[in-house]
């Protein structure tokens, strides 16, 4: 199981674009893998879409949605989090 600690991530990234590649690589190797990956979303204020475009629109692209829904959990999300990666994921379009 690869754990991610996305506030972490985000801070020590340049732009958002950045960090949103990083993010999608350490998906990527993990799913790579057949790992789970576990999202701690701790202090996570915002998800901009600029960032879930290069992170989760990739993984949806060259994965698919299946896959990214059975391997990818979270922890620590508030609600509205959760309803901005639902609204994302169920909005997306290649």
């Amino acid at each position: 199981m690869c754990t991610i600690v996305l506030n972490d991530l985000l801070s020590n990234s340049a732009n958002l674009p950045d960090a949103g590649m990083k993010f999608y690589d350490i998906i990527k190797d993990a799913l790579d893998k057949s790992e789970k990956v576990v999202v701690n979303m701790t202090n996570v204020t915002a998800l901009p879409s600029i960032f879930l475009n290069v992170s989760i629109g990739k993984v949806i692209e060259v994965y698919g949605i299946d896959r990214l829904r059975h391997n990818l959990s979270f922890i620590n999300i508030t609600k509205g989090q959760a309803m901005r990666f639902r609204d994302y994921v169920t909005n997306y379009k290649a």
